[in-house]
């Protein structure tokens, strides 16, 4: 009986005693530690990976802006610059050319549209995996039976988040008034953009009155306005985002043999036809009730400019005109001046060398004043007033209505109570403007 009740009391003890379950749950923990361990390591090592991914992404579509109006060549930049950060000595090749795509950046609504227009952005997109042939390999991951892992990254990178183009462009990079309103002009231009290329802290000046409404006015200087002036939005001063000069690398033309010299129309009621050809001695209108007709096609004045002072200057409809106003010998260059209470109808063409461009001021030709409208003149110009190394100026109470008006020059003074009215339909006629600053990621 006693031995009996000897071993009860030892198999309550052996029931009540828990010494050897830490060994047990330690056995069944052990899967679940090599499993964390899996996914410490793997996805810390997946998350490396990735992060070195994209700043190649970034650095080739940043590259890749350099070269927009090449495809090759961004494609070109893009791989070497991926490349540069991912050798492919260690990680195989991460950026494919097909993965790299030109297109347009549309700020609103923060959009990247392949081959779209214009086309101001890079996309890339890097990879590390299993059709490169670089994926990436786990470690305690293969343990259960994963052993790699394709990691990838995009980039795009922008030259210009702008959403219209630019009308007025002021290119003199160094004096005070690149860009001047003077007395009472109204300028509205809501879908369109003004840039002021000078460093100067009054490179864009308003005084009297003025009023101006823009997209964006973006000045690489600083801005004077004053008090009774209006300037939507606020000029964005230390700006940029200045375009570069689009017509840089057009051509000039030829200067051939003279098609007619001195010519002239004076007295009133006279309408005359022109066509296209060299004109040495300049083109001269005054009087009232003259029509001069332009006939579609190219005008070269070879020194005396044209001085329109009275009647209707105008193109015949049909194709628009080109006028270039040089001085082939570099004497007797004149500008082009618009004055009296002419009317002035013109548009530029819409094809060939110089589509979009209505005026071209020869950069080499001695300065002064070089485009000017004055008086009452009312002007309808369709295209680009294109003067480099000139000014052009409206002054008086010119009024200008146009569908699509641009002024690249090296100054601009607009004064009196002269309007220019926004180009509210820039079609094949206009000349593409867009900031070309420094790029920007758009991740």
């Amino acid at each position: 009986m006693l031995k009996f009740n000897k071993m009860i009391r030892n198999l309550f003890r052996l029931h009540r005693d828990q010494s050897g379950a830490v060994l047990i749950v330690f056995a069944l923990s052990i899967p679940l530690i090599f499993g964390a361990a899996a996914i410490s390591v793997d996805i810390g090592q997946l998350m490396y990976i990735e992060a070195e991914l994209q700043s190649a992404a970034d650095a080739a579509a940043l590259a890749g802006t350099d070269a927009l109006d090449d495809e090759d060549e961004v494609k070109s930049l893009a791989v070497t610059y991926a490349e540069l950060n991912m050798p492919v000595s260690q990680n195989g090749n991460v950026l494919d050319p097909d993965d790299v795509i030109m297109g347009n950046w549309d700020e609103s609504p923060s959009s990247f549209t392949e081959a779209g227009s214009p086309s101001n952005a890079v996309q890339v997109t890097v990879r590390r995996a299993t059709e490169n042939g670089n994926a990436v390999p786990l470690y305690f991951a293969q343990l259960l039976g994963i052993e790699s892992r394709d990691v990838e990254a995009t980039a795009t990178a922008s030259t210009s988040t702008s959403s219209s183009n630019f009308c007025l462009l002021a290119l003199d990079s160094n004096d005070s008034g690149a860009l001047t309103l003077n007395g009472t002009p109204d300028l509205s231009m809501p879908d369109c953009g003004v840039a002021v290329a000078s460093s100067d802290d009054s490179a864009f000046i308003v005084n009297g009155t003025g009023d101006l409404e823009a997209s964006v006015v973006c000045v690489a200087g600083g801005s004077s306005v004053g008090n009774n002036a209006s300037v939507s939005p606020s000029p964005t001063d230390d700006c940029s985002d200045i375009p570069d000069d689009p017509l840089e690398d057009l051509e000039e033309p030829e200067v051939g043999a003279c098609d007619e010299t001195n010519f002239s129309v004076t007295g009133s009621g006279n309408n005359v036809t022109l066509s296209p050809g060299v004109y040495c001695g300049g083109i001269s209108v005054t009087g009232n009730g003259n029509t001069v007709t332009l006939e579609s096609g190219e005008y070269i004045i070879d020194g005396g400019g044209i001085s329109i002072n009275g009647g209707t200057f105008q193109d015949d409809g049909a194709g628009g005109v080109f006028i270039y106003n040089t001085s082939s010998d570099g004497s007797d260059f004149d500008g082009i001046t618009f004055t009296g209470n002419g009317t002035i109808e013109l548009e530029a063409q819409t094809s060939g060398t110089y589509a979009g461009v209505l005026f071209f001021i020869d950069p080499d030709a001695d300065s002064g004043t070089d485009f000017s409208i004055g008086g009452t003149s009312t002007t309808a110009l369709s295209g680009a007033i294109y003067a480099p190394e000139h000014e052009v100026s409206y002054s008086g109470t010119s009024s200008q209505s146009s569908s699509c008006l641009q002024i690249i020059a090296d100054t601009i003074v607009l004064s009196g109570t002269s309007e220019v009215i926004d180009p509210d339909d820039c079609d094949s006629s206009a000349v593409t403007i867009t900031p070309e600053g420094p790029p920007k990621l758009r991740n």
